[in-house]
């Protein structure tokens, strides 16, 4: 087992937001730069400014000093709906997702569906995500626009790293589904609207540009002159491999930045996904064959593309039930023993994610002059029975296990007989 290292005696106490902190861990994954056993991380003013082992970095007198086994950066979920989809499961009160008004929701923005006081955020943090990339969900073929997120905040302007970060396009059985009597209501009609949508915006565009009056603002088209022009990528969601091969013709069509998400049957046409150069944010590992689009599902799947060299990061997606999120490290966890490896399954939860939403300047290793997030651990990260004892985000101590578990058992099971369910069972974090 890996050692937590003992705490010296006389220095600070800790503080919520310490200018200085150093943390002392049996283990560093920097990610980025190896594994570091009995290391020592310095952060100063939410920034990493020294990472080493305790041989080479001597600990810094005066300095407030937390401990753990393994210290991994914060996690990263490349594809989310915490803030948007609550834990309460209540339509009125917390299902923000899905706007059920029109299959081409390009206008809508995540930014004013997430709540910064949802519950599921204090949820992931205490698992150690400290970043997500928060999607609408899947009841509409155009979903909305994207965005990246903190997880912790009062305001979404606080959470906020960037925004919009993506157009989800959503393909498959369900947003063929969602509006009966109205299209589309076939795979063919889902591809017919995304078409559509994209050539009125070129048109659009092209009025704006040549007309002496411009045309009335659509803000539908606004939107997606931001996919058409490269600002932001199309984010193709869909699990069958025809699915994913229909997003990426339409993506080639229109000369698009184009990212999949989901990819249940990504497995069967990795020479596609290389030729077209796009990375892929694969579904959770242990996603459940709940319709026939998924009963193809290979919990080796992100191992197989990474073997053929495609970029690939792990994600919790959408949860139909509550606690309506999942553990993302258990999910990296499970991508691990078969066939991923310790390694490359912290990269796809960290690193590699960052990669892809295009953070990784500031996220997603533990190196000098990254913003310190870390995530404090009482074993190795991967181990079901592991806990996380800390979560810092910019220097901050925003998880602490010790006082968690000073609340009341009842608090921590969280009963929701009021509201018609009850998912305390569910949670595991106690």
């Amino acid at each position: 087992s890996i050692q937590t290292p003992a705490i010296p005696k006389g220095v600070p106490s800790l503080t919520d937001e310490p200018k200085k902190l150093a943390v002392l861990a049996g283990r560093i994954h920097t990610v980025g730069g190896g594994v570091i056993e009995n290391g020592i991380v310095l952060v100063e003013d939410g920034k990493i400014t020294k990472v080493g082992t305790r041989k080479e970095i001597p600990l810094p007198k005066g300095w407030p000093v937390m401990s753990a086994a393994v210290v991994t950066p914060g996690l990263i979920d490349a594809h989310s709906v915490v803030g948007l989809s609550g834990a309460l499961n209540f339509k009125k009160g917390d299902q923000d997702q899905d706007e059920i008004s029109d299959p081409n929701q390009a206008d809508l923005r995540v930014l004013e569906s997430i709540n910064p006081h949802e519950p599921l955020l204090q949820f992931i943090r205490e698992q150690g995500v400290t970043v997500i990339h928060a999607m609408p969900g899947r009841a509409n073929v155009i979903a909305g626009q994207t965005g990246i997120f903190r997880t912790n905040g009062r305001t979404v302007e606080q959470m906020k790293i960037r925004f919009p970060a993506g157009m989800l396009v959503n393909l498959g059985e369900v947003p063929k589904s969602s509006y009966a009597g109205k299209l589309p209501s076939t795979r063919m009609g889902t591809a017919n609207l995304i078409r559509g949508a994209l050539s009125s915006a070129q048109a659009y565009a092209q009025k704006k540009q040549g007309a002496k009056e411009p045309p009335a603002t659509n803000l539908k088209h606004e939107a997606m002159e931001l996919v058409l022009k490269k600002k932001i990528p199309i984010i193709l969601a869909g699990h069958r491999a025809d699915d994913l091969m229909t997003g990426l013709r339409i993506a080639k069509e229109y000369d698009l930045q184009a990212m999949l998400t989901l990819a249940t049957e990504g497995y069967l046409i990795p020479d596609a996904i290389l030729d077209a150069k796009v990375p892929v944010i694969v579904h959770p590992t242990m996603q459940r064959p709940s319709s026939p689009e998924t009963f193809n599902g290979h919990l080796g799947n992100a191992a197989f593309l990474i073997d053929r060299k495609i970029p690939v990061a792990i994600c919790t997606a959408f949860e139909g039930y509550v606690p309506k999120t999942r553990v993302l490290r258990w999910e990296a966890a499970m991508a691990m023993v078969n066939g991923l490896g310790h390694d490359r399954a912290l990269k796809s939860i960290t690193l590699d994610a960052a990669k892809i939403l295009g953070i990784d300047g500031q996220y997603g290793t533990i190196e000098t002059g990254k913003i310190a997030d870390l995530v404090l651990y009482d074993g190795d990260p991967f181990e079901h029975s592991t806990h996380v004892m800390y979560t810092i985000m910019a220097g901050r101590v925003v998880h602490d296990r010790a006082e968690y578990l000073k609340l009341p058992f009842e608090r921590r099971a969280m009963p929701l007989s009021a509201a018609g369910g009850d998912y305390g069972c569910c949670l595991g974090a106690w």
